[in-house]
């Protein structure tokens, strides 16, 4: 078996050591057979001073443990740490036997342990300190010397079960944010939340041992969101709540577009009526004006031949004549009369509307494929409903013959 390296021994005493449900026994056997690293993390020097509180909350080795566990954690003065520092403490100085020795060594000023740590924990500003922790200081650097005052403090805090009780709390708290390990984050990077990005970075070489890692199932569901990044669970699950949504608006909201294409296709056929009948009454009035034209009768009395102009004016009536005629007045002068223009024959009106439309043109009714509904499945879930051009002009080999307005309406009986 080869040997683990210090790094590897490192993640693991991390992983192990910093996880609360593991027993300390299983934590001690794992540290004394695994290289302890030259360079511990933060996180595993956090669990072991957890772990020795928990053997020992009460004494003055736990008081190193809390002091220790200040300088780690950089901690507030109003945290948990601070009280159960001053907590244990002011158990030792009032249960001491010497209690003045004890109050001195714990509380007097600058030597005073616990004062000291207080400040520490303040930052060196007293004003930062906990008022808790400063008052408790005070309390017990006053009643040196003093046989009343001492009396009472051991009444406050001579209760061992009181000071492990704060020791309890902090080591909750304290295992409650200690945060993953450093195995676990990679884990994640590897085979959760973060594993499409981590994959898709990685080479050959690193995703062969990715693969061992996590096993071969769980490595053909990574790759296969690598080559399909929508094909994820989160966007299934929004793409069916959109479906089921879309359903329950339909059954609860009538769609307007039938009877709104009804209307529109009644007010049509009005109007394609009154076309022909327009149509029909200038073909009749043309055909009035062609037979009385056919049996005009000219100056001189004769029948002109039918659909023959009587004069060279009737050829083009628009026409203006340059002739002018001489013609003789009663007292015998000559005079020029401009010959009268005729009159141009009736214009026929048009009609402003369109021809109806001949019914034997229009497009005839195509059955959907199978492919064709499913590739206007793929193409709402990749576009969304409305983009119905650009579902169109993305599967134009499918849909031959298709109209925006066909999947529309198509989309909508596949979604009754």
């Amino acid at each position: 078996m080869p040997r683990l390296t210090p790094a590897d021994a490192s993640l693991i005493l991390d992983h192990v050591v910093g996880d609360a449900c593991i027993p300390t026994a299983t934590a001690s056997a794992l540290l004394g057979g695994l290289p302890f690293p030259d360079h511990p993390t933060p996180r595993l020097l956090r669990s072991l001073l957890l772990r020795r509180l928990a053997a020992d909350p009460v004494s003055a080795a736990a008081l190193d443990s809390l002091e220790l566990l200040s300088s780690l954690l950089d901690s507030d003065p109003a945290t948990p740490v601070s009280a159960a520092h001053i907590a244990v403490a002011a158990f030792l100085a009032a249960s001491a036997p010497d209690f003045d020795a004890a109050a001195r060594a714990l509380f007097a000023r600058p030597d005073g342990r616990a004062r000291r740590a207080v400040d520490e924990e303040a930052g060196g500003d007293p004003a930062l300190a906990s008022s808790e922790a400063l008052a408790v200081a005070d309390q017990f650097e006053a009643a040196v010397g003093n046989a009343f005052s001492q009396e009472a403090l051991k009444g406050l805090f001579g209760d061992r079960a009181k000071a492990e009780r704060r020791v309890r709390d902090l080591l909750a708290a304290e295992w409650a944010a200690i945060g993953p390990s450093r195995l676990e984050l990679a884990a994640e990077q590897i085979a959760g939340d973060g594993a499409v990005e981590t994959w898709r970075a990685a080479d050959e070489t690193v995703r062969a041992k990715y693969r061992i890692l996590v096993g071969e199932e769980k490595a053909r569901e990574i790759l296969s969101r690598i080559e399909d990044p929508i094909s994820s669970p989160q966007v299934h699950k929004v793409i069916h709540d959109l479906k089921s949504s879309c359903a329950d608006l339909h059954n609860v909201v009538d769609d307007p577009l039938p009877a709104a294409k009804a209307a529109a296709d009644k007010v049509l056929a009005a109007r394609m009526d009154n076309a022909v009948n327009i149509n029909a009454e200038v073909n009749n009035q043309a055909a009035n004006c062609s037979i009385a034209g056919s049996s005009a009768v000219n100056d001189q009395g004769e029948t002109l031949r039918k659909g023959m102009p009587s004069s060279l004016m009737d050829w083009n009536p628009t026409a203006q004549s340059l002739l002018w005629e001489d013609s003789i007045d009663s007292d015998g002068s000559r005079s020029q009369l401009h010959r009268p223009h005729l009159p141009s024959p009736r214009r026929i009106p048009v009609s402003p509307l369109q021809v109806a439309e001949n019914k034997s043109m229009r497009r005839r009714a195509r059955r959907w494929s199978s492919v064709e509904e499913e590739a206007l499945k793929d193409g709402v879930e990749q576009f969304g409903s409305g983009n119905w051009k650009d579902i169109l002009s993305h599967n134009a080999d499918v849909f031959i013959g298709r109209t925006p307005v066909d999947l529309k309406d198509k989309w909508r009986n596949m979604m009754r």
